[in-house]
């Protein structure tokens, strides 16, 4: 995953969290892929998400360590699943949205983080507040 790419997700999931926060982007582990006739070591960039606020079956304090791996296939399956995405992103990581990190994470988690993204309203006062 281009790194512009994982910086814009970071920053999406950070800006509009309603129940869960980014941790540690930064952290690099150890991972085990299973190819077809052997078992690969891998040290990659791993994405560490926690619960700050309980939600379903998932308890305050849950977290969850998504390695870069599992990131990259969700990104290849959502290009595929999504054309306008696919053409966006070829343009730039800026044009990606909370939206589709949230697709993201969904497929890269198999379905069991959703985040729940919410853009915060840019409050404006109805009266200049030094009247």
């Amino acid at each position: 995953m281009r790194s512009t790419i994982y910086r814009q997700m970071i920053y999406w999931i950070s800006t509009y969290r309603t129940w869960i926060e980014v941790v540690d982007a930064n952290r690099y582990e150890p991972h085990i892929i299973a190819r077809s006739n052997r078992t690969d070591y891998l040290v990659s960039r791993t994405l560490v998400l926690r619960a700050f606020k309980s939600r379903g079956t998932h308890g305050e304090g849950t977290t969850w360590n998504i390695p870069e791996h599992e990131l990259d296939k969700a990104l290849a399956t959502y290009r595929r699943q999504d054309g306008t995405f696919k053409h966006r992103i070829k343009k730039a990581a800026m044009y990606l949205t909370a939206e589709d990190a949230e697709a993201i994470i969904r497929l890269a988690t198999y379905g069991i983080v959703r985040l729940n993204l919410v853009p915060q309203p840019v409050h404006t006062p109805s009266k200049p507040y030094y009247l």
